[in-house]
């Protein structure tokens, strides 16, 4: 798993059903059992500054208009997930590493 990567998670803690999610763990940290996210929404988010818009493509395999949202940073089993659906390209996982810096005060 890498990051930057859109899969699927599985978990009744967040949702009633599967929902999108995308890696912000360095691959370089991958000898844990866990790994952590944050959770997408397709809820017009635009006015939510620590969100960043996603627009569908074929790389990212989105049906709609999403947003990640940077402000729910989870951290589960990676047995919770269930596919890869796609990834996002490198300038849009710029701006998700910006907002977590941003959001945790480390810049």
């Amino acid at each position: 798993m890498h990051s930057g990567e859109i899969w699927t998670l599985r978990d009744d803690a967040y949702a009633s059903k599967a929902r999108p999610v995308v890696v912000v763990q360095d691959a370089e940290v991958e000898n844990f059992d866990s790994i952590v996210l944050c959770l997408l929404t397709s809820f017009d988010s635009d006015n939510i500054s620590t969100r960043v818009k996603v627009r569908p493509t074929a790389d990212n395999a989105l049906t709609r208009d999403s947003f990640v949202m940077t402000e729910k940073i989870v951290t589960v089993d990676k047995a919770l997930l269930g596919k890869k659906i796609g990834f996002l390209d490198e300038l849009t996982m710029k701006e998700i590493r910006n907002q977590l810096a941003f959001l945790l005060g480390i810049k």
